[in-house]
C-alpha cells in the first residue's frame, strides 16, 4: 500500500465525516427556530382565544353598565309620577318607561348570551394553558437535548481535526499542498475511491491503462477529468483503512 495516498485515504474520511458534523451543527439553530415557530403558533392561539374571553368580559361589564343605567333612568321616570298633570303626560311618562323596560330586557339578553359564550372560552382557555405549559416543558426539554447534542458535535470536530493535523504532519508537502488545492476546489472533495473503473467523484472513466496502475498501487494517481487523487477501495489494505474509521 502506498503509504502517502493512505494518509490521503485517512485525510478525505475524516474530512468527510466532519462535514457531516459541520451540516449537523449548522441545522441545530434551524431545528430550535423551528420548535420555536411551532410553540409561537400555538401560543398565538392560546392568546387570540384570551382576546376574545377579555373581550366578551369587558362587553358584558358594559352591557351591565347600561341596564343599570337604564334601571336608574326608570327608577328617575317613576319619581316624576306625582307631578304629572295630565292623563297624556302620564301616557307617555308609562310608554318611556315600558320602552326602557324592553331596552333593558334586550341588553339582559345579550348579558345571557355573553355569560354563556364566557363561560365555553374559559373552559377552553383551561385545556390550552394546560397544553400551553405542558408544550413550553417539552420545547425546553428539546432545546436543551439539542444543546447537548450540538456540544457533543463540537467536541467530535475538535477531535477529528486533532486527527486531521497528525496526518497532516505524516503527508509530504507537496502532496499536502495538492490536497489542500483540491479541497478547496472540490468543497472538502480531494479524494475519490474508483470502483469498476469509475471515479465516484465526477462518474468519468478511468483510462484502462491507469486503472490497472490504479490497482497495482505503486504510486499516488489521479483522475484525468476532476484531478482528484484516486484510490481502490476494493484493495484490502484501504478498506481496512475505511473500515478503521467506520464508527468516527
Amino acid at each position: 500500500m502506498q503509504e502517502q495516498l493512505k494518509y490521503l485515504v485517512e485525510l478525505q474520511i475524516l474530512e468527510n465525516k466532519k462535514a457531516e458534523l459541520l451540516r449537523k451543527r449548522e441545522e441545530t439553530p434551524l431545528e430550535i427556530a423551528a420548535l420555536d415557530k411551532e410553540f409561537a403558533a400555538f401560543e398565538s392561539e392560546y392568546l387570540l382565544k384570551k382576546t376574545e374571553h377579555d373581550n366578551a368580559v369587558h362587553l358584558r361589564r358594559s352591557e351591565e353598565k347600561e341596564i343599570a343605567d337604564l334601571e336608574a333612568r326608570i327608577r328617575r321616570s317613576r319619581q316624576k309620577e306625582h307631578e304629572v298633570k295630565t292623563n297624556r303626560e302620564y301616557h307617555a311618562l308609562l310608554k318611556e318607561i315600558q320602552d326602557l323596560q324592553d331596552e333593558i330586557r334586550t341588553h339582559e339578553d345579550h348579558v345571557l348570551e355573553l355569560m354563556e359564550k364566557i363561560e365555553t372560552l374559559s373552559q377552553e382557555l383551561k385545556t390550552l394553558a394546560q397544553e400551553l405549559d405542558k408544550r413550553r416543558k417539552a420545547l425546553e426539554e428539546q432545546k436543551a437535548a439539542l444543546q447537548r447534542e450540538c456540544d457533543q458535535v463540537e467536541g467530535k470536530i475538535a477531535h477529528l481535526e486533532r486527527l486531521q493535523a497528525e496526518i497532516r504532519q505524516k503527508l509530504a508537502p507537496l502532496i499536502f499542498n495538492k490536497w489542500n488545492t483540491l479541497a478547496q476546489r472540490y468543497k472538502g472533495r480531494a479524494v475519490a475511491p474508483v470502483t469498476q473503473g469509475v471515479c465516484q467523484m465526477c462518474h468519468l472513466n478511468i483510462p484502462p491503462q491507469r486503472f490497472i496502475e490504479l490497482l497495482r498501487d505503486q504510486d499516488i494517481l489521479t483522475c484525468p477529468h476532476c484531478h482528484r487523487f484516486i484510490y481502490s477501495p476494493e484493495n484490502e489494505a484501504y478498506r481496512a483503512v475505511l473500515e478503521n474509521y467506520k464508527d468516527f
